[in-house]
Protein backbone atom coordinates (compact mmCIF):
# COMPACT_ATOMS: atom_id res chain seq x y z
CA UNK A 1 0.00 0.00 0.00
CA UNK A 2 3.07 2.50 0.94
CA UNK A 3 4.55 1.72 -2.39
CA UNK A 4 1.04 2.11 -4.71
CA UNK A 5 0.97 5.94 -2.28
CA UNK A 6 4.30 7.29 -3.28
CA UNK A 7 3.50 6.06 -7.28
CA UNK A 8 0.60 8.11 -6.85
CA UNK A 9 1.78 10.94 -5.43
CA UNK A 10 4.59 10.75 -7.64
CA UNK A 11 2.51 10.64 -10.89
CA UNK A 12 0.46 13.67 -9.57
CA UNK A 13 3.43 15.96 -8.86
CA UNK A 14 3.37 19.09 -10.21
CA UNK A 15 5.96 20.41 -13.14
CA UNK A 16 9.30 20.79 -11.54
CA UNK A 17 8.66 19.80 -8.28
CA UNK A 18 10.78 16.47 -9.00
CA UNK A 19 13.40 18.64 -10.40
CA UNK A 20 16.63 20.20 -8.30
CA UNK A 21 15.71 23.39 -6.61
CA UNK A 22 16.97 26.83 -8.77
CA UNK A 23 20.26 27.56 -8.07
CA UNK A 24 19.75 31.47 -6.95
CA UNK A 25 23.08 32.81 -5.21
CA UNK A 26 25.78 31.37 -2.74
CA UNK A 27 27.05 34.18 -0.13
CA UNK A 28 30.09 33.94 2.27
CA UNK A 29 28.89 36.18 5.27
CA UNK A 30 24.96 37.81 6.00
CA UNK A 31 23.01 40.35 4.53
CA UNK A 32 22.56 41.69 8.38
CA UNK A 33 23.93 45.36 7.57
CA UNK A 34 27.52 44.77 8.81
CA UNK A 35 26.24 43.02 12.41
CA UNK A 36 24.90 45.95 13.27
CA UNK A 37 21.83 44.46 15.65
CA UNK A 38 20.18 48.59 16.87
CA UNK A 39 20.70 51.07 14.50
CA UNK A 40 18.48 53.37 16.27
CA UNK A 41 21.41 55.61 17.86
CA UNK A 42 23.49 54.99 14.94
CA UNK A 43 24.77 58.63 13.01
CA UNK A 44 26.43 58.91 10.13
CA UNK A 45 29.35 60.67 9.66
CA UNK A 46 28.87 64.33 9.41
CA UNK A 47 31.80 65.44 6.52
CA UNK A 48 30.08 65.63 3.13
CA UNK A 49 26.54 64.45 4.37
CA UNK A 50 25.53 67.06 7.36
CA UNK A 51 23.81 65.22 10.34
CA UNK A 52 21.31 62.84 10.16
CA UNK A 53 21.14 58.37 10.69
CA UNK A 54 23.25 56.26 9.61
CA UNK A 55 20.18 53.78 8.86
CA UNK A 56 18.58 56.66 6.74
CA UNK A 57 14.74 54.75 5.99
CA UNK A 58 15.03 53.66 9.73
CA UNK A 59 14.61 49.68 8.66
CA UNK A 60 16.95 48.23 11.64
CA UNK A 61 19.09 47.71 8.78
CA UNK A 62 22.33 49.34 7.27
CA UNK A 63 22.25 48.74 3.27
CA UNK A 64 23.44 50.12 0.28
CA UNK A 65 22.74 53.68 -0.37
CA UNK A 66 23.12 54.03 3.92
CA UNK A 67 26.09 54.52 6.09
CA UNK A 68 28.87 53.38 8.68
CA UNK A 69 28.22 54.88 11.56
CA UNK A 70 30.44 57.73 13.53
CA UNK A 71 30.91 55.64 16.36
CA UNK A 72 33.14 58.28 18.43
CA UNK A 73 31.22 61.14 17.29
CA UNK A 74 33.81 63.53 15.77
CA UNK A 75 32.52 63.78 12.59
CA UNK A 76 33.87 61.32 10.26
CA UNK A 77 33.84 57.45 9.70
CA UNK A 78 37.45 56.82 9.43
CA UNK A 79 40.88 54.89 11.07
CA UNK A 80 42.29 56.95 13.22
CA UNK A 81 42.79 55.21 16.74
CA UNK A 82 40.73 52.76 16.41
CA UNK A 83 37.67 55.03 17.52
CA UNK A 84 35.57 53.77 14.68
CA UNK A 85 36.44 50.34 14.45
CA UNK A 86 34.22 47.33 14.82
CA UNK A 87 34.09 43.77 15.52
CA UNK A 88 30.51 42.59 14.91
CA UNK A 89 31.64 38.85 14.03
CA UNK A 90 29.71 36.24 15.35
CA UNK A 91 31.56 32.62 16.31
CA UNK A 92 30.22 31.06 13.34
CA UNK A 93 31.63 34.26 11.08
CA UNK A 94 34.42 34.30 13.19
CA UNK A 95 35.57 31.31 12.20
CA UNK A 96 34.67 31.19 8.69
CA UNK A 97 31.61 29.02 8.96
CA UNK A 98 29.12 31.35 7.17
CA UNK A 99 28.03 30.60 3.67
CA UNK A 100 24.40 29.58 2.81
CA UNK A 101 22.97 28.59 -0.50
CA UNK A 102 20.08 29.05 -2.46
CA UNK A 103 19.97 25.65 -5.14
CA UNK A 104 22.89 23.68 -4.15
CA UNK A 105 23.69 20.34 -3.43
CA UNK A 106 25.99 20.93 -1.35
CA UNK A 107 28.75 23.54 -0.05
CA UNK A 108 32.36 22.37 0.42
CA UNK A 109 34.49 23.00 3.17
CA UNK A 110 36.61 24.69 1.46
CA UNK A 111 34.27 27.46 1.16
CA UNK A 112 35.47 30.51 2.91
CA UNK A 113 35.90 34.12 3.93
CA UNK A 114 33.32 35.44 6.31
CA UNK A 115 35.94 36.13 8.56
CA UNK A 116 36.55 39.19 6.99
CA UNK A 117 32.46 40.66 7.18
CA UNK A 118 31.46 41.99 9.86
CA UNK A 119 34.44 43.84 10.66
CA UNK A 120 35.93 47.04 10.39
CA UNK A 121 39.68 46.96 8.31
CA UNK A 122 41.96 48.92 9.59
CA UNK A 123 45.38 49.12 10.89
CA UNK A 124 44.16 50.09 14.52
CA UNK A 125 41.49 47.70 15.05
CA UNK A 126 41.47 46.21 18.87
CA UNK A 127 39.73 42.79 17.54
CA UNK A 128 41.33 39.29 18.19
CA UNK A 129 41.86 36.59 15.62
CA UNK A 130 42.46 38.47 12.52
CA UNK A 131 41.59 36.92 9.28
CA UNK A 132 45.49 36.93 7.79
CA UNK A 133 48.96 36.52 9.63
CA UNK A 134 49.53 40.29 9.23
CA UNK A 135 46.60 41.19 11.50
CA UNK A 136 45.18 44.39 11.34
CA UNK A 137 47.98 46.51 9.09
CA UNK A 138 47.23 47.52 5.88
CA UNK A 139 46.90 45.87 3.18
CA UNK A 140 43.51 44.27 4.13
CA UNK A 141 42.67 42.49 1.36
CA UNK A 142 39.84 40.12 1.63
CA UNK A 143 39.31 36.70 0.05
CA UNK A 144 36.64 34.32 -0.45
CA UNK A 145 36.87 31.02 -1.55
CA UNK A 146 33.66 29.77 -3.26
CA UNK A 147 33.36 25.95 -3.49
CA UNK A 148 30.01 24.47 -4.15
CA UNK A 149 27.78 22.17 -6.24
CA UNK A 150 24.85 22.62 -8.29
CA UNK A 151 22.70 19.57 -9.90
CA UNK A 152 23.00 19.59 -13.40
CA UNK A 153 19.36 20.69 -14.51
CA UNK A 154 19.28 23.63 -11.30
CA UNK A 155 20.53 26.21 -13.91
CA UNK A 156 20.62 26.70 -17.53
CA UNK A 157 24.37 25.89 -18.73
CA UNK A 158 25.96 28.96 -20.35
CA UNK A 159 24.20 31.53 -17.83
CA UNK A 160 25.80 34.53 -16.67
CA UNK A 161 27.07 34.55 -13.00
CA UNK A 162 27.44 37.78 -10.86
CA UNK A 163 29.67 38.29 -8.27
CA UNK A 164 28.03 40.72 -5.66
CA UNK A 165 29.82 42.86 -2.90
CA UNK A 166 28.33 45.19 -0.45
CA UNK A 167 31.09 47.13 1.18
CA UNK A 168 31.56 50.44 2.47
CA UNK A 169 33.87 53.47 2.83
CA UNK A 170 36.13 52.76 0.25
CA UNK A 171 38.12 56.12 0.40
CA UNK A 172 40.04 55.61 -2.84
CA UNK A 173 38.02 55.51 -6.22
CA UNK A 174 39.38 51.85 -7.37
CA UNK A 175 40.37 48.49 -5.72
CA UNK A 176 42.07 45.77 -7.67
CA UNK A 177 40.24 42.17 -7.92
CA UNK A 178 41.83 39.22 -8.52
CA UNK A 179 40.15 36.41 -9.50
CA UNK A 180 41.14 32.32 -9.69
CA UNK A 181 38.73 30.26 -11.26
CA UNK A 182 37.86 26.68 -11.14
CA UNK A 183 39.34 26.06 -15.09
CA UNK A 184 42.44 27.51 -13.66
CA UNK A 185 41.85 31.03 -15.72
CA UNK A 186 43.04 33.84 -13.37
CA UNK A 187 41.73 37.66 -14.31
CA UNK A 188 42.54 41.32 -12.93
CA UNK A 189 39.32 43.47 -12.74
CA UNK A 190 39.18 46.86 -11.27
CA UNK A 191 36.36 48.25 -8.42
CA UNK A 192 34.94 51.52 -9.35
CA UNK A 193 33.49 53.39 -7.00
CA UNK A 194 33.19 57.17 -7.07
CA UNK A 195 35.42 59.55 -5.50
CA UNK A 196 36.98 59.87 -2.11
CA UNK A 197 35.26 63.63 -1.39
CA UNK A 198 31.65 61.77 -1.78
CA UNK A 199 31.99 58.49 0.18
CA UNK A 200 32.49 59.06 3.76
CA UNK A 201 31.01 55.83 5.18
CA UNK A 202 29.20 55.08 2.15
CA UNK A 203 27.69 51.35 1.22
CA UNK A 204 27.54 50.48 -1.74
CA UNK A 205 26.65 47.26 -4.07
CA UNK A 206 28.91 46.10 -6.59
CA UNK A 207 28.61 43.35 -9.46
CA UNK A 208 31.24 42.10 -11.95
CA UNK A 209 29.99 39.05 -14.82
CA UNK A 210 31.82 35.69 -14.77
CA UNK A 211 31.09 33.44 -17.91
CA UNK A 212 29.76 30.42 -16.96
CA UNK A 213 32.28 27.79 -18.48
CA UNK A 214 34.85 29.87 -15.69
CA UNK A 215 32.72 29.24 -12.71
CA UNK A 216 31.80 26.25 -13.55
CA UNK A 217 33.04 22.17 -14.46
CA UNK A 218 31.03 18.97 -14.68
CA UNK A 219 32.46 16.93 -11.57
CA UNK A 220 32.02 12.85 -11.49
CA UNK A 221 28.58 12.52 -10.80
CA UNK A 222 27.87 15.08 -13.52
CA UNK A 223 26.86 17.86 -11.61
CA UNK A 224 28.08 21.33 -11.70
CA UNK A 225 30.83 21.94 -9.45
CA UNK A 226 31.52 25.98 -9.01
CA UNK A 227 34.87 26.81 -7.49
CA UNK A 228 36.04 30.39 -7.80
CA UNK A 229 38.47 32.64 -5.32
CA UNK A 230 38.44 35.80 -5.14
CA UNK A 231 40.75 38.42 -3.31
CA UNK A 232 39.55 42.37 -3.13
CA UNK A 233 43.25 43.86 -3.08
CA UNK A 234 42.74 47.17 -0.62
CA UNK A 235 46.21 48.11 -1.06
CA UNK A 236 46.31 51.42 0.56
CA UNK A 237 42.76 51.40 2.20
CA UNK A 238 42.85 52.19 5.51
CA UNK A 239 39.54 52.14 6.43
CA UNK A 240 36.70 49.73 5.20
CA UNK A 241 34.15 47.35 6.06
CA UNK A 242 32.50 44.15 4.22
CA UNK A 243 29.02 42.76 4.28
CA UNK A 244 28.59 40.05 2.25
CA UNK A 245 30.26 38.72 -1.23
CA UNK A 246 28.04 36.17 -3.21
CA UNK A 247 27.98 34.77 -6.42
CA UNK A 248 24.54 34.50 -8.16
CA UNK A 249 22.58 34.49 -10.94
CA UNK A 250 21.13 37.99 -10.31
CA UNK A 251 23.54 40.97 -10.61
CA UNK A 252 23.05 43.57 -8.05
CA UNK A 253 24.41 47.19 -8.98
CA UNK A 254 23.51 50.04 -7.17
CA UNK A 255 22.50 53.64 -8.35
CA UNK A 256 23.42 55.73 -5.38
CA UNK A 257 22.52 59.21 -5.77
CA UNK A 258 24.89 61.84 -3.89
CA UNK A 259 24.08 65.62 -4.34
CA UNK A 260 21.88 65.01 -6.83
CA UNK A 261 23.50 63.25 -9.40
CA UNK A 262 23.69 59.17 -9.81
CA UNK A 263 26.86 56.71 -9.67
CA UNK A 264 27.27 53.55 -10.85
CA UNK A 265 29.15 50.86 -8.44
CA UNK A 266 30.87 48.09 -10.81
CA UNK A 267 33.37 45.90 -11.44
CA UNK A 268 35.11 46.56 -14.94
CA UNK A 269 36.95 44.14 -16.63
CA UNK A 270 40.45 44.67 -17.89
CA UNK A 271 41.88 43.31 -20.48
CA UNK A 272 44.62 41.62 -18.58
CA UNK A 273 45.27 37.89 -17.45
CA UNK A 274 47.32 37.15 -14.00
Amino acid sequence: MKLFLIAVLTLFALPGELNAQAFDRIRIGNADGFGFTDTSDLQRPLRDFGPGPADTDGDGLLEPTEFLPDLNGDGAVWYFLGLDAFDNRDEAVRANRQADCIGCLSIAAKTQGSAWTNLALTPNSPARDWPDINGPNIPNSPTFVFDFTVARDAIVEGSNIFFNLVAADFDFEVAQVQVRFANGNRQSFLLQTPGQANLDGMIQKSTATFAFDDVFTIDQDDNWHGSVTITVATFFEPFTAVDYAELSTFAAVAQIPIGGRHYAAHLVRLPISL
